[in-house]
């Protein structure tokens, strides 16, 4: 880390989302709260992990650039372009965190390969200048990887099994493993992770959404029957990275995900029957059908231990995780016309 603050960080102030200043003025309520800062604040696991962080009580510090971050109860969110890493230091050193916590990535793989040159300082520069501070400033860092580290043909795998990645992306996070826990050699937690399920704040990017997105441009899907994952939730996800916080005698590298292994055409048809959508609508394909999709893994499954047995989170099952499923709000007409029992999702209403 540079020995000065370089002029790009000087004013906080031009980081800072004009609609923050009511959130800072809340500060003085986290006095005695842990002071967590979340790096990828506005991203699906992010703004999950915010939520369950500001339940927990913590004063919880948001970082993001393109898009908000709507929790209420956050003690301050900040506008940073993750792209100027020189940019960190300011706010992390006059907030001074005791956990900080990066969600952000490039996750699309074919966005990583594409534009590698950007994805490697989100998905490489960005982890290890947050390891560099963290150890500046006493931080306990958690780190978010992926199961893409491995190339699919030994699972169930452990955490202690020799990666070898086959996409851009996959490369790139498990760098950023390698240089986080190169320089924090105590009060770190990297956790891979499985393919996520949940509610995106755009409605736009999980499996699910994208899903029905598809079904509703008049697209008929091709779901893979070789390729096999073990998805988890971010929720729950996030409820674990929430216990890691407070657990700093839990370091290294950990896997997390959920109970079930399953392809991607049962992940699609148990998302069909939970909204009541007929199964016909997608088909069943290989993986190996369609090169021009880049290097896909055979299966990922993973072994959970030793974290499973070490928290008090437990791994969300596929049916607690469909159940969070949401229709997102402009799919939801639509939604109606073509499930066969609407009633198995009522909309919600958020009361103002």
């Amino acid at each position: 880390m540079s020995g000065h603050l370089p002029k790009a960080s000087q004013d906080s102030h031009s980081y800072v989302a004009p609609c923050v200043w009511h959130c800072l003025k809340n500060k003085t309520n986290h006095a005695d709260a842990m002071k967590v800062a979340v790096f990828g604040a506005s991203g699906m696991v992010g703004s999950a992990f915010c939520r369950a962080s500001v339940r927990r009580g913590f004063a919880t510090e948001g970082f993001s650039y393109l898009h908000p971050v709507e929790v209420e109860g956050m003690a301050s969110v900040i506008r940073l372009d993750l792209n100027d890493l020189d940019a960190l230091e300011r706010p992390l050193l006059d907030g001074w965190p005791q956990v900080i916590v990066n969600a952000a990535a490039i996750s699309e793989s074919d966005r990583a390969s594409e534009d590698a040159d950007v994805s490697q300082v989100i998905n490489v520069d960005l982890p290890q200048r947050l390891a560099e501070i963290s150890n500046h400033v006493g931080a306990r860092l958690l780190h978010l990887s992926t199961d893409l580290v491995f190339d699919g043909s030994s699972p169930p795998y452990r955490s202690t099994d020799r990666p070898n990645p086959l996409s851009v992306y996959g490369k790139q996070k498990l760098q950023a493993e390698e240089e986080i826990l190169g320089r924090c050699t105590e009060n770190v937690a990297v956790l891979r992770i499985t393919i996520v399920n949940g509610n995106s704040p755009s409605g736009r990017r999980s499996v699910h959404e994208k899903l029905l997105r598809s079904l509703f441009a008049g697209n008929r899907p091709t779901l893979f029957d070789d390729e096999f994952r073990q998805p988890c939730s971010c929720a729950n996800v996030a409820d674990a990275l929430v216990e890691l916080c407070q657990r700093p005698n839990l370091n290294g590298l950990f896997h997390w995900g959920g109970t079930e292994r399953l392809s991607r055409l049962e992940l699609g048809l148990r998302i069909l029957q939970r909204f009541a959508l007929p199964e016909n609508l997608v088909d069943s394909g290989s993986r190996l059908d369609f090169p021009g999709e880049g290097a896909r893994p055979g299966d990922l499954a993973f072994n959970l231990s030793p974290l499973e047995g070490k928290l008090n989170t437990r791994p969300a099952t596929l049916a607690e995780q469909l159940e969070e499923m949401s229709i997102p709000d402009d799919l939801y007409d639509w939604f109606r016309d073509n499930s066969t029992d609407p009633s198995r999702y009522l909309r919600k209403f958020s009361i103002n």
